[in-house]
């Protein structure tokens, strides 16, 4: 199976979704896109990320990879790849000259038979090894070749962020529903992803995503992911089917 690669058909960027929604400091409503990541923005992105996405997401919270040094150089380096195939979106005001990162989601497409390159299966960070490890292993126990085995790939990602003072506003769902144009323009019919808290799980369950492997946190430490102060409940590995346009 080859690797995928983007369409040449479909511009760079593309916006995928427009919505309106609230202000985060006023009572005002504004336009807000959701569009793939420019280039020139690789970068920024990538410190988005490492500042509030490895500080706030439950697990990496918990390992503390915000504070570790290999961990967010790791981490880069898997979102640096992310970013070069071209999926991966960002959200903006629509008309902010700034264009300043309201959110983004760092997504990646996952192809049948893929092989795991060796500095994605190893780390030097043992808190991004087992964070690394115990995503890997929902994922897998989802099956999810076994259970569409008309797919050849499908939609996954490294990490769903919104900047904090735009929290609140329900964008997670926003950019989350940007999946669904962005699948039927490249043929994907199925999204999945691992979120490990209710404020990813609730907003990706209103734009569609369905259970299809939840577990108990605790019940994951028996199985050796022990994630150390974890308060939140359940990890899940959500599916989105994604029909074609009629």
């Amino acid at each position: 199976m080859c690797a995928w690669k983007r369409p040449d058909t479909i511009p760079l960027p593309t916006v995928w979704h427009r919505f309106t929604g609230r202000a985060p400091d006023t009572p005002d409503l504004v336009n807000y896109v959701v569009q793939d990541v420019p280039e020139d923005r690789f970068e920024d992105c990538i410190q988005h990320m490492c500042r509030y996405f490895l500080r706030d997401e439950p697990i990496c919270r918990c390992l503390q990879l915000a504070d570790d040094r290999i961990a967010t150089a790791e981490f880069s380096a898997i979102w640096r790849r992310v970013l070069e195939r071209r999926c991966a979106v960002v959200c903006f005001r629509e008309g902010d000259d700034d264009e300043e990162i309201v959110g983004l989601n760092m997504l990646n497409v996952v192809s049948r038979g893929d092989p795991v390159p060796a500095d994605q299966r190893q780390f030097r960070s043992a808190g991004l090894q087992l964070m690394h490890d115990s995503t890997i292993h929902m994922t897998e126990r989802g099956q999810l070749f076994g259970r569409f085995p008309l797919e050849q790939h499908f939609l996954s990602a490294w990490g769903l962020s919104v900047h904090p003072r735009f929290r609140g506003l329900g964008l997670a769902k926003e950019i989350l529903r940007a999946r669904i144009p962005l699948c039927r323009a490249m043929g994907f019919r199925l999204s999945a992803t691992v979120f490990s808290h209710p404020g990813s799980q609730i907003p990706a369950a209103r734009v569609g995503f369905r259970d299809a492997v939840v577990e108990k946190f605790s019940d994951l430490a028996e199985q050796g992911f022990a994630i150390p102060g974890i308060t939140v409940e359940y990890n899940k590995l959500m599916v989105l089917e994604v029909c074609p346009e009629k």
